[in-house]
């Protein structure tokens, strides 16, 4: 089970790109980016860049704390259908279940750039890569960020009629130094944790019954390589259902709740609500 599931949407991630024909690959081009219809996930990036203004809420609770996050997850600009840059600028609040104060301000900022250099419209299939940059504007001290990090990743989508299938895998490397924690026992020296390392895989599946309804099924799986000494090597694995709806034209509203469903955890829900307007 520790790689299993990570296992699973990386697997499922290389069927998506195996699974076009080559000859299509060479024979295609990238110039009508819009005529991908992939629809909008919760938790998986989405493999085509575009040019929106999104806003998140998220509510979660553990066995140590209540936590709430609200923002911008999405200030997307693509100037080119190809290529595109976004803005993730997070706000949380978290409420401890114990004496110590609730805590609330900005989170880590991060820039991602994306590049799709396979579109293929007439396969409804769109494959990109980029790399994200994660800044320290949290604070540490606070648990609310203070990670200066970088992620290269892959995303991947492919529809089938009223289906579709998108994944994307990233690995997280901390640059920054941790800060010290106190040791265990008195007298002891201070201790600096490892910098944090971590893969995130994504598997998300879409039924449209009708449209501008999407029913959403999504895998959600993190594995901390470095960092977090009681998550170390166990896969966190959860299953979020989501249901997204459009309202108006270039409008989208969609919610969702994580569910664990192993022991590794960071969280018992965690629910995700996402307002997103296309330009």
């Amino acid at each position: 089970m520790r790689t299993g599931a990570t296992r699973v949407v990386v697997i499922g991630l290389a069927l998506l790109v195996l699974g076009i024909p080559l000859p299509a690959l060479a024979g295609e081009g990238s110039d009508r980016a819009e005529e991908v219809a992939l629809p909008p996930t919760l938790v998986t990036e989405g493999a085509t860049p575009a040019t929106e203004l999104e806003a998140t809420f998220t509510t979660s609770k553990s066995s140590t704390e209540r936590g709430y996050g609200f923002g911008f997850s999405s200030i997307q600009y693509a100037p080119v259908p190809s290529f595109g840059l976004k803005l993730v600028v997070p706000f949380a609040v978290r409420d401890p279940r114990d004496t110590e104060p609730t805590v609330g301000g900005i989170g880590d900022i991060s820039l991602m750039a994306k590049y799709a250099p396979v579109i293929l419209p007439a396969h409804q299939f769109a494959l990109s890569g980029g790399l994200t940059l994660t800044f320290p504007t949290g604070s540490e001290r606070r648990e609310l960020g203070g990670e200066l990090a970088v992620a290269p990743f892959l995303a991947a989508g492919k529809a089938f009629g009223p289906f579709s299938l998108q994944a994307d895998a990233a690995y997280s490397w901390q640059v920054n130094a941790p800060r010290s924690v106190e040791p265990e026992e008195e007298g002891e020296p201070r201790v600096r944790p490892d910098k944090a390392q971590s893969v995130n895989a994504n598997l998300t599946a879409t039924y449209s019954p009708v449209e501008r309804l999407d029913l959403l099924l999504e895998m959600n799986s993190v594995m901390v390589v470095k960092g977090d000494e009681e998550l170390k090597e166990r896969v966190q694995l959860y299953l979020t259902p989501g249901v997204s709806v459009a309202p108006a034209e270039g409008w989208n509203l969609r919610a969702g709740v994580q569910l664990p469903v192993t022991s590794a955890k960071e969280f018992d829900y965690n629910v995700i609500v996402i307002l997103t307007k296309e330009f």
